[in-house]
């Protein structure tokens, strides 16, 4: 016995418009809600070590490989590094700052700029990279 039916089989193109604007509205809405990592424009090489990484002020001290000293981006002398430092740590009671060396930095330029935080009673850190490998190589015990 056949059964008859009232549906009919529309034949047509598939409009493809609809899909492109869902598409279109989750690009804007992932490239809205991701967070945005500042990336400065000094181009150094970060020595890496195995050490576990923490956050704190936005206080920038980058070393390049040929001694030249950048405060938050902004190319300075020690001198005047010393006074912005101690204007803005009074300022907004910031007690840290992070420094930026090259890996290929002269150990003297680090060395005053730790000076020059430890006279202003700052805490420093070190940006450094993480070395993946290490996360791979279980610690081996040695006898």
């Amino acid at each position: 016995m056949k059964i008859k039916t009232n549906l009919v089989i529309i034949k047509g193109n598939f409009n493809v418009v609809p899909l492109i604007d869902v598409i279109f509205l989750l690009l804007i809405f992932f490239m809205l809600s991701s967070s945005f990592v500042q990336v400065s424009a000094i181009d150094i090489t970060l020595p890496t070590v195995r050490a576990q990484t923490t956050n704190a002020e936005k206080l920038v001290v980058t070393i390049s490989k040929n001694d030249k000293v950048y405060f938050n981006d902004q190319l300075m002398s020690l001198r005047r590094l010393k006074e912005d430092l101690a204007h803005i740590a009074s300022k907004n009671q910031i007690d840290s700052i992070i420094i930026r060396a090259d890996k290929d930095t002269p150990h003297g330029t680090v060395s005053e700029v730790l000076s020059l935080a430890n006279s202003l009673n700052l805490n420093v850190y070190f940006a450094v990279a993480s070395e993946k490998s290490y996360s791979q190589i279980p610690f081996e015990k040695n006898n």
